[in-house]
């Protein structure tokens, strides 16, 4: 029996759009006769030190609830302190940001209510696939629920974040364009670096390499399937490179990404799979991870596959 759930809400996640979703769940949660708290975010990696206060404190595992209202960067923090501290507590989430790309993937066309009904009925929760990474350069480790990407992506993923009338775009529900904007506008800045892989032992060199992103959904930057190939609920790492790219390469993958989806068929395109990744760039790079900026990098990863459970 539900007792209490706990709201950690990012009120200004999609230009304002995390107020609105978070009225709609205190409604619902009402009409439920379910008590909750609501805990708002007010910095970067504020949704991290609540959980982590939430949890030590005033959570008991079988009667409350850690219910999520946000963009995937606030759900990755939530589950980023979740899993760093070695508990295994349920997560709901419901979707208030610009790209929502686990939205996409785990939730599409589901409702406020069905979401909150799920979280308070449903006998157990779904255990999905995540990745886990240790990078030895700044000796951090955290998790990937979408993607951890370098390169283009990353660069793309940060223009996007800058574009100036980008919360007129969110408010007018168009947010995805932001991403579209950000990638025509890193196309003439397309910077190559060289990435070293071992893959389940086997090893792979990608020279002149633009963008290298570890996908654990197809979707990037709310609604571009980077790679086409990923199945979100299989238990698997994997990689897709971008290399080589000149301007004939631009022309070849752009209709590719956004329209045909065949970007695995490119000359200027590698996919890799496996269960254990080590992966090193020979310089510093843009990095980001679910949509969160890690500025520049020369990353030393070590990636594996793991899960954790969300009342989905």
């Amino acid at each position: 029996m539900t007792e209490r759930v706990h709201i950690i809400c990012h009120r200004e996640a999609g230009a304002g759009n995390g107020k609105k979703v978070l009225l709609e769940v205190q409604k619902e949660l009402t009409n439920f006769n379910i008590d909750y708290l609501t805990y708002y975010t007010n910095y970067a990696t504020h949704a991290y030190v609540l959980t982590q206060g939430i949890v030590m404190r005033g959570h008991k595992p079988y009667s409350h609830k850690l219910l999520v209202i946000g963009g995937d960067g606030t759900l990755h923090e939530v589950i980023n302190a979740l899993h760093q501290n070695q508990l295994d507590i349920p997560v709901t989430y419901v979707a208030a940001g610009t790209g929502n790309d686990f939205n996409r993937v785990w939730q599409k066309d589901k409702s406020i209510r069905q979401i909150v009904e799920t979280m308070l009925y449903a006998r157990e929760a779904v255990r999905i696939p995540i990745f886990t990474y240790e990078e030895a350069v700044t000796d951090s480790k955290g998790v990937i629920l979408n993607s951890m990407g370098f390169g283009f992506d990353a660069e793309a993923n940060y223009a996007a974040s800058k574009v100036p009338f980008g919360n007129l775009l969110n408010k007018l529900k168009m947010g995805h364009l932001n991403y579209l904007l950000g990638v025509f506008s890193c196309l003439n800045k397309i910077k190559n670096f060289e990435a070293n892989l071992t893959i389940d032992g086997k090893e792979i060199e990608i020279k002149q390499c633009n963008l290298l992103s570890i996908m654990n959904n197809p979707f990037m930057g709310g609604g571009i399937k980077l790679d086409n190939l990923v199945q979100a609920d299989k238990a698997e790492l994997s990689v897709i490179a971008f290399h080589n790219v000149n301007l004939k390469g631009v022309f070849d993958l752009l209709p590719r990404v956004l329209m045909t989806q065949t970007q695995h068929e490119s000359e200027y395109s590698s996919r890799y799979t496996g269960q254990s990744m080590q992966i090193k760039l020979n310089k510093a790079v843009r990095g980001q991870v679910d949509g969160e900026d890690l500025s520049l990098i020369q990353a030393d990863l070590t990636l594996s596959v793991s899960d954790f459970p969300f009342y989905l």
